[in-house]
């Protein structure tokens, strides 16, 4: 397990906000993890588990426009940001289930390190 537990997290996206995330990506024995390469770290949102509908993708190896994954080797804090004009192209109101999985290159071990559900509420402000 990483930093924390993998249930149990709620995100709330506000559409036409920027919505950052911040996890911390401890070893699972709680050392600091040195991420200078070598890591690939994946989340997608879904209506749920089971559904074939993605609402949202983020990838470290190849960001979507709108998206920003930040990490480093000397601190094991992962930084995911939606632009406000990413979630402003989120459909709402809506929720789902999501999971964020981190992946060593090297040896090809998958870590999930968070999981949970999703709301995004609908913006009334377009101007």
């Amino acid at each position: 397990m990483a930093g924390f537990s993998a249930t149990g997290n709620h995100m709330t996206i506000d559409q036409g906000a920027t919505f950052t995330l911040a996890i911390n990506a401890l070893a699972s024995d709680g050392s600091q993890r040195n991420l200078a390469s070598g890591f690939l770290f994946k989340m997608q949102g879904r209506p749920a588990f089971s559904s074939s509908t993605v609402v949202f993708v983020v990838n470290s190896a190849d960001p979507a426009s709108g998206v920003a994954v930040a990490f480093s080797a000397t601190n094991p804090n992962v930084t995911f940001t939606f632009s406000a004009a990413f979630t402003a192209t989120l459909s709402a109101p809506q929720s789902g289930v999501y999971d964020m999985e981190l992946t060593t290159s090297s040896s090809g071990l998958v870590e999930r390190l968070i999981q949970g559900t999703f709301e995004v509420t609908p913006e009334s402000t377009k101007v």
